[in-house]
C-alpha cells in the first residue's frame, strides 16, 4: 500500500513497504528521508533505512551495508560525517554519537559520544562541525573534527551554513531570518534580507539560500543577494557541491549543473 510521509524540511516522498530491486531500492522504499547532500556530480541520502545514493526519481542504490537510521548527515574533505541510531541487526550504540566513513560508508569508525548524542542537525567545514542533539536539545560545536564537543545551549535554528573562509563564522536559519556568528554561536547577529530564508547552503565560492520558488545566491558571505531563478515548485532543502546545486522540489530532485541558471530532474549518469 503506497502511502505519503512528512521528511526533513518538508520534503513529501512516497514510502511503502516493499523491498529492494535488483537494480537498486525504489525512492518509494524508504520511509523516511533525513538529509539531502550533494556530493560531486551525486546525489547521496540519510535515510531511515541507511545510506543511499539517489539515481532518480524512481531508484535508489544503497552505499552503505551498515543499516542505521541516519539522522544527521555531513559531508567533508574527510568522508561522511553521521549521526542517528542502530537499526536491525546493528551492533552500534543507541545512539550512535558521531561517525565517520572514509570509504564512502563501506566501513565507520566512531568519532565520539558514542551513546550519548543523537544529531539531527549536522553541518561541517574544514575541522568544525555543528550539531544539533535532538535528546538534549543543544546545539554543540566542534573545532576538532568532532573529538571534542562545546554546549552553545539550546538549539533555535533550522539550518546552518559553515563559513567555508573563516573558522568558528557560521550563518543560521531562524523564524525565516538570517543570523550571523563569527564565534561558533556563542553570539548571533540578525542578517537584514529583502526575503524569507528556509534554506541555506555554503561551500567555498557560492553560498545559496532559498525562499519559497526562489534561488539566490550571495558574494559577499550574505551582506547583499541576487536572484538567481524562479522555480516552478516550492523549494524544500538545497545542497551544493562544486558540480552541481541540488533542490528538493514535492517528491523529486533537481538539479543544475550551470550555477542555478536552468534545472532538471537530476538523473545519476
Amino acid at each position: 500500500m503506497m502511502k505519503k510521509v512528512a521528511v526533513a524540511l518538508s520534503i513529501l516522498l512516497a514510502a511503502n513497504s516493499n523491498g529492494a530491486f535488483a537494480a537498486g531500492e525504489s525512492i518509494g522504499s524508504l520511509s523516511h528521508i533525513h538529509s539531502v547532500r550533494a556530493v560531486g556530480d551525486q546525489i547521496l541520502l540519510g535515510t531511515h533505512e541507511g545510506l543511499f545514493q539517489y539515481l532518480d526519481e524512481k531508484t535508489v542504490k544503497r552505499i552503505s551495508p551498515e543499516r542505521f537510521d541516519v539522522m544527521g548527515l555531513a559531508v567533508s574533505s574527510k568522508g561522511f560525517y553521521a549521526s542517528g541510531h542502530p537499526g536491525p541487526g546493528s551492533k552500534l550504540p543507541e545512539p550512535v554519537g558521531l561517525l565517520l566513513t572514509t570509504d564512502r560508508g563501506a566501513t565507520w569508525k566512531k568519532v565520539s559520544l558514542t551513546g550519548e548524542v543523537d544529531f539531527h542537525t549536522l553541518e561541517t567545514v574544514g575541522d568544525e562541525l555543528y550539531g544539533a542533539d535532538s535528546g538534549s536539545g543543544e546545539l554543540m560545536y566542534s573545532s576538532d573534527s568532532g573529538k571534542k564537543w562545546v554546549k552553545r545551549g539550546k538549539n533555535t535554528f533550522m539550518d546552518i551554513a559553515p563559513n567555508p573562509d573563516r573558522k568558528a563564522s557560521a550563518l543560521a536559519v531562524r523564524g525565516g531570518k538570517l543570523y550571523r556568528s563569527t564565534d561558533a554561536f556563542k553570539n548571533t547577529k540578525l542578517v537584514k534580507t529583502s526575503f524569507v530564508v528556509n534554506s541555506i547552503d555554503w561551500i567555498n565560492g557560492s553560498l545559496i539560500a532559498s525562499s519559497g520558488k526562489v534561488l539566490y545566491r550571495s558574494s559577499n558571505s550574505g551582506v547583499t543577494w541576487k536572484k538567481i531563478t524562479t522555480l516552478s515548485s516550492q523549494i524544500g532543502t538545497i545542497s551544493q557541491s562544486a558540480q552541481l546545486i541540488a533542490v528538493v522540489m514535492g517528491s523529486a530532485i533537481y538539479s543544475s549543473s550551470d550555477g542555478g541558471k536552468s534545472f532538471k530532474k537530476y538523473q545519476s549518469k
